[in-house]
């Protein structure tokens, strides 16, 4: 078999062969693939030392995301055509019989069980945490702060879980909806997430800088970087709005802020200032 070099990048119809709708309609998938990097700035800010730590974990997180996300796609698109029927199947596993990998099956098998599980970890710490934080905002029922001697939020946690097993009985019942359904559901969550973020960021930085508060932490770029990031949010959002199934999904998500927001403001002054520990 011929060295194909970048050759795939731009033969068989070019590049993004299908155009802007081919492209549009993958968007919040792949911002379901990006999603839970927020996780780690949680993560930092319960450890000992979180201006040192969310530093060194935002930088190995940009690192992982190059080399695992667009490196192993790129040499995917690089080694077999993107309509090549194999790719359907599963472009890691038809990459690695190209090269002649002994025991493709296993070692694709082994990669997905420890990536879903990390996975899973994830998004039950940082579902847990979320949890405790709206109970102790008053927006969730008051067991969700309970906590173990060791600061645990256990109630947070096993709803998590509770609700991981009733989403894989969901999918066992209905494996055409239920799936497709969470990843754009996912997908345009987070881009209400990280817009929300951006903004808050902006407003709060800007609060701090006229006070003259010290911070321990300070974003390089701003405020550009931050309107930066909010203008190719829009653009993400403007791209999936092409494509039908994205675009009910945004309008259904941003609709459900709106009444989030709603219920948040008519339950504001509720909050519950005690966390009960067993």
């Amino acid at each position: 078999m011929p060295a194909t070099g970048i050759a795939n990048l731009v033969d068989n119809g070019g590049f993004a062969p299908n155009g802007i709708a081919g492209i549009a309609g993958a968007l919040l998938i792949v911002v379901f693939a990006f999603g839970g990097t927020e996780v780690v700035a949680i993560a930092a800010a319960e450890s000992n030392d979180p201006a040192h730590n969310i530093r060194r974990i935002v930088r190995e997180v940009l690192v992982r995301i190059l080399v695992f996300y667009v490196g192993s796609i790129f040499v995917i698109v690089a080694v077999l055509p993107w309509n090549d029927p194999a790719v359907k199947d599963g472009p890691f596993s038809a990459v690695l019989e190209t090269l002649n990998v002994p025991g493709v099956g296993l070692v694709m098998d082994l990669i997905v069980i420890i990536a879903l599980l990390s996975a899973m970890n994830a998004n039950i710490y940082g579902a847990s945490r979320m949890a405790y934080s709206l109970g102790e905002r008053g927006l969730a029922p008051l067991a969700a702060t309970r906590t173990s001697l060791k600061g645990v939020p256990f109630v947070a946690v096993l709803a998590s879980v509770a609700f991981g097993f009733v989403t894989v009985g969901l999918n066992w019942a209905f494996p055409d909806v239920v799936l497709p359904a969470l990843l754009n559901v996912v997908g345009s969550t987070l881009l209400v997430i990280w817009t929300a973020t951006a903004i808050a960021q902006i407003i709060l930085r800007t609060r701090a800088d006229r006070a003259g508060e010290e911070m321990p932490m300070r974003m390089w770029g701003f405020p550009w970087l931050s309107w930066f990031c909010l203008v190719l949010l829009a653009a993400v959002i403007a791209l999936a709005m092409i494509d039908e199934a994205a675009r009910i999904q945004l309008l259904l998500t941003l609709a459900l802020t709106g009444v989030l927001l709603l219920v948040a403001r008519a339950t504001r002054g509720v909050a519950r200032p005690g966390v009960p520990r067993e």
